[in-house]
């Protein structure tokens, strides 16, 4: 694909969108990049080399999707209850995972990848992350590509992790016409245990989220006419 190219973002939509965020800590750029950038991320999306990941215990684990292939149906379906009994007591997730950033670090992503890192590493859009946040530590996005398929999900948590200085988490949706009856929410979770206000993954918006705020994703319907894509990541100090 061809470089990234990101949309320009008015003084206007700035404004607003920074004052959402020192309002609520989360705010959305719709229409982020240009559209044929953004059609182009979806497809190489569609085709990465997802893993499955979940906790076992207390750790992450990554399950490798030919090790998943290999299993026979009832395998599959005694992993899954296993997976969805332990999320009604402990944080858990479940959800497909291409670690872009590690392969990137490691010398092992294709070209495509390492483009998409670089743009999310340059100064137009760590530029304008810092301004639409205020935070003038961001010096780096770290990424992934997740897929969260038809009974994937993400229960709460903050984001927040000791050392990795997150100051706002962000998800740059890929999948075209996502419908609110699939699921996959971004949900924000209220102090009076209700959701104090979701987004929906729209097509080539920006989400932003300050770093901790109580989130979750919400399991994708059986019904979902599609996968929900994401480049997901933190912006993050040095």
């Amino acid at each position: 694909m061809s470089p990234p190219i990101l949309n320009a973002v008015s003084p206007e939509r700035r404004a607003a969108i920074r004052q959402r965020l020192q309002r609520t800590g989360r705010a959305q750029v719709e229409g982020i990049l240009a559209e044929p950038t953004a059609a182009a991320l979806h497809h190489l999306a569609r085709e990465a080399d997802y893993n499955v990941v979940t906790r076992r215990g207390t750790g992450h684990v990554d399950l490798p999707s030919a090790w998943l292939a290999s299993l026979q149906p009832e395998q599959k379906r005694g992993l899954a209850e296993a997976i969805q009994k332990s999320a009604t007591a402990d944080f858990q997730y479940l959800y497909d995972n291409y670690p872009v950033f590690d392969l990137v670090q490691d010398g092992h992503a294709d070209a495509p990848w390492r483009d998409l890192a670089a743009f999310l590493n340059g100064e137009e859009f760590l530029g304008l992350m810092r301004d639409l946040t205020g935070e003038d530590r961001i010096a780096l996005a770290d990424m992934q590509v997740t897929r969260f398929r038809a009974g994937h999900f993400l229960t709460e948590h903050d984001d927040h992790a000791e050392g990795k200085n997150r100051y706002f988490a962000y998800v740059l949706n890929l999948t075209p016409s996502w419908r609110i009856d699939w699921g996959g929410l971004l949900a924000f979770h209220g102090d009076d245990g209700n959701v104090a206000e979701a987004f929906t993954p729209r097509f080539n918006t920006l989400n932003l989220l300050r770093v901790p705020a109580p989130h979750s994703v919400t399991q994708v319907a059986l019904s979902a006419g599609g996968d929900r894509i994401s480049i997901t990541g933190w912006l993050r100090g040095r």
